[in-house]
């Protein structure tokens, strides 16, 4: 699925949190294929049904699954010896629909906060800590403000603006500090904090489930549509990734995102044209969305988001491979029906349909 990298990046041993959510299976895939040793930490002792069958092919040493440590491990015992680099992309999902109730408020933060707190004090504790310590954030940490085009430097939120959003990624980022003792010693691990948006990939279930409604003819509008989409199609994500592990000069917030600002309609509109059909469902009006999500949520993550800007990365010329909403979704439907029969046939037959009227 991904192109080779350019880096030469020497095998490296990396330890990543949440290795099987989105991101983290693209990543694991890509670093293993490249060579490299991957441990991940799960909250399982052992692998999950659904990826019992998760085995990874490199041409040096066939088929391989990385080793997997529990949590409750990682912060009895610290980090695993000779560690050189720390991922954490654990969290549990925001967007399923359902009941936004204080318990899931709860999971949703401890899964973020506490897992890397962990991270962050076995780095502390290790004799011979990682130089990359690499702790995942996202854009909700900046206020839904229509006159700005948040950068990385740019005040998150301002006062009186807060919600549990912002509040939940500053102490996502804030967990990932270093202790101060560890501060005075010989610590020099380098802590990057990717700021990611809505991360595009095909076989995701909010996306398969978008691609099926779309080729229905249902629309991904929700309220009005004018609300930001700050995306960033998943190759891109890890290209992203790998940058952060070999550019020592990249620390910090980096917004993950493309370039290119949409909204939400615009959006909706791309992911219609690559499957070559024109919607005749309307999309959810915004009471929809609050039903289904619950107020708090959809007002602050569906129904409007921030608009931000990749600064760090466009200064550097980071090389985007996806720059604009339509070519992403192009391909992202391209890789939908490699991996479906049944849904290229169904596209299949929308593209001679749309081929017919033009």
């Amino acid at each position: 699925y991904f192109i080779q990298s350019n880096l030469s990046m020497c095998a490296k041993n990396f330890l990543i949190g949440g290795a099987t959510g989105n991101i983290g299976r693209y990543l694991m895939k890509k670093l293993i294929n490249d060579g490299h040793h991957v441990s991940i930490v799960s909250t399982k002792p052992v692998w999950p049904n659904n990826l019992l069958s998760e085995m990874i092919y490199n041409d040096c040493i066939g088929y391989k699954r990385p080793e997997l440590i529990a949590w409750k491990t990682i912060e009895k015992e610290g980090l695993p010896l000779e560690t050189d680099v720390v991922i954490n992309l654990a969290g549990k999902t925001i967007g399923n629909p359902g009941p936004w109730l204080p318990s899931l408020k709860d999971k949703i933060t401890n899964s973020r906060v506490k897992t890397t707190k962990i991270l962050a004090d076995g780095i502390a504790k290790s004799q011979n800590p990682p130089k990359i310590f690499i702790s995942a954030s996202a854009v909700g940490i900046y206020e839904c403000n229509p006159a700005v085009k948040f950068h990385e430097t740019d005040v998150p939120v301002n006062k009186g603006k807060e919600n549990f959003f912002t509040t939940l990624c500053q102490k996502w980022e804030e967990a990932a500090h270093i202790p101060k003792a560890a501060e005075d010693s010989n610590h020099d691990t380098r802590i990057i904090h990717p700021r990611f948006g809505v991360v595009l990939a095909h076989n995701t279930p909010p996306m398969k489930l978008l691609l099926l409604s779309a080729l229905a003819g249902g629309s991904a509008v929700l309220g009005s549509g004018m609300q930001p989409f700050p995306w960033i199609h998943i190759e891109d994500v890890v290209s992203i990734l790998l940058t952060m592990i070999e550019n020592e000069n990249l620390s910090g917030p980096v917004n993950v995102v493309a370039p290119q600002i949409v909204n939400n309609k615009e959006f909706s509109e791309a992911l219609s044209d690559a499957c070559f059909i024109k919607p005749v469902i309307p999309g959810l009006p915004a009471s929809a969305v609050q039903l289904m999500y619950g107020k708090e949520r959809a007002d602050n993550i569906l129904l409007d988001s921030p608009q931000v800007v990749p600064n760090k990365l466009l200064e550097m010329n980071f090389d985007f491979k996806f720059t604009d909403i339509h070519s992403a979704m192009a391909a992202l439907v391209e890789s939908r029906c490699e991996s479906s029969l049944v849904f290229r046939k169904i596209l299949d037959y929308h593209k001679s349909q749309f081929k017919g009227k033009s």
